[in-house]
């Protein structure tokens, strides 16, 4: 068929188009170009104890009334006094309201011991279980009350060491490593009754609004020789019932009460570092406390001790925010001014502002 001129021109015009988008000669659209959407990474939270601008000085000293001269002659006053309470006495708030005038928060480190009797009898070998099973709830409750009236903040660190056999709140003493006597039968019955008990204390201390308390969960050093139940996360009551960690230890050296398990004169890194670890790998966001310790004069140099633990604890050891010194003469003088070289280290290890002589809110 022949074409007319103007169609055959349009068809030709038609061709090489088509020709040129197929061998890629004409331009062809692509879509704009979009950098990658990049995912915010979280920012990790501040630890609660950066909080704190340093560390709280603490002590126990034996006696109601220590001697002024100590204080005068350190330079500096304790942020908390320590004192120990037993299970049946009464939370009396008048000395704690002289300390709370001086900016001294009261550590209450209040000891549960009982001799089986009356209702406590069933429970001879697992005294822990009575609290659990409410037998000392109107104590427990009457407490919360005292605390809570007296409403100043308070450290309270029920059940110490209890990773330790020589406490009846122990969990060696309250059934250790069996798991047939109460609870999960995959957990150790000694530390479960213990957490049991903790959490019904506390319980007990929310239900009557004692908000007031900041609640201590206080190991000792882990040893050897109760077994592999016997760990220290296996006693956590959990997060929600710890306001701060805490771990006890001494420098025992060679003192002679030492020498019953065969002490050795100890750094503080070899006192407190396992064990500083192990409650850090239990959370490493909360304030830490050493609810007690100090050295020996027996076996070593006590004053480059105490030098040492001080530089040691701010360098080194940044999650303890307090540390309360066991000032008393008992298995051996613990006592800061033990020697006049003693006391004059605890004087300038502590000179800095880093160490805290006053604890917020109470005055």
């Amino acid at each position: 068929m022949r074409l007319r001129p103007a169609v055959f021109a349009i068809l030709l015009v038609s061709l090489v188009w088509m020709g040129a988008c197929s061998s890629g000669g004409a331009p062809t659209a692509t879509p704009t170009e979009v950098a990658p959407t990049e995912t915010p990474t979280p920012e990790e939270p501040t630890p609660e104890y950066e909080a704190i601008p340093g560390a709280y000085l603490g002590i126990f000293y034996g006696a109601r009334t220590p001697s002024l001269d100590l204080f005068e002659s350190i330079g500096k006053q304790p942020a908390i006094r320590m004192f120990y309470l037993g299970w049946g006495a009464h939370f009396s708030p008048g000395l704690y309201n002289t300390y709370a005038g001086m900016g001294q928060i009261t550590m209450v480190t209040w000891e549960y011991m009982l001799r089986p009797a009356g209702d406590l009898e069933p429970y001879e070998g697992r005294l822990l279980e009575a609290i659990v099973d409410g037998v000392h709830d109107d104590h427990i409750r009457m407490w919360a009350e005292q605390v809570r009236d007296f409403g100043k903040p308070v450290l309270l660190r029920w059940g110490h060491e209890m990773n330790g056999d020589w406490y009846p709140w122990s969990g060696a003493l309250n059934g250790g490593g069996a798991t047939d006597g109460f609870g999960d039968p995959d957990l150790a019955d000694g530390p479960e009754r213990f957490v049991a008990a903790y959490r019904h204390i506390h319980d007990i201390f929310d239900q009557e609004g004692a908000d007031n308390v900041l609640w201590l969960w206080c190991p000792n050093v882990p040893f050897e020789g109760l077994g592999d139940w016997n760990q220290i996360p296996n006693y956590y009551p959990g997060d929600a019932y710890v306001d701060w960690l805490c771990i006890d230890g001494y420098n025992w050296g060679t003192c002679g009460f030492g020498a019953s398990f065969n002490s050795q004169w100890q750094s503080f890194d070899e006192v407190f570092g396992p064990g500083y670890a192990e409650l850090q790998a239990i959370n490493d966001s909360k304030p830490m406390i050493i609810g007690e310790y100090a050295s020996t004069e027996v076996g070593g140099d006590k004053a480059a001790w105490i030098t040492d633990a001080y530089e040691r604890i701010r360098e080194d050891y940044p999650q303890i925010r307090a540390v309360v010194w066991f000032h008393i003469s008992k298995e051996t003088d613990w006592r800061i001014n033990s020697s006049p070289e003693s006391l004059e280290a605890f004087k300038q290890a502590i000179a800095g502002d880093y160490w805290l002589e006053e604890w917020p809110g109470m005055r």
